[in-house]
């Protein structure tokens, strides 16, 4: 476990929280009555992660620095913490 980084975030006041969260997370689209699927990548797609709670994940040492840049991009307030 010697690798691993936990980020918090918050969305707390946040009008556009299930937007910010499709971002980080991704997520399936469907049009024409559901003929056709299109997956929408997020910021988490492609990085082995572990969803602990509610704003708050894990993820491999290397994967960082994608990750906090994306969440910065989005203008979160984020923590890190390196276990």
């Amino acid at each position: 476990m010697g690798n691993k980084v936990l980020i918090s975030y918050s969305l707390a006041g946040r009008k556009n929280a299930l937007e910010i969260t499709r971002k980080i997370y991704g997520y399936n689209e469907y049009s024409n009555h559901s003929k056709y699927k299109y997956k929408r990548n997020g910021i988490l797609s492609g990085v082995s992660y572990e969803k602990i709670s509610r704003g708050c994940i894990m993820i491999d040492k290397k994967d960082e620095g994608n990750v906090v840049r994306g969440f910065v991009k989005l203008k979160l307030k984020i923590q890190v913490i390196e276990m």
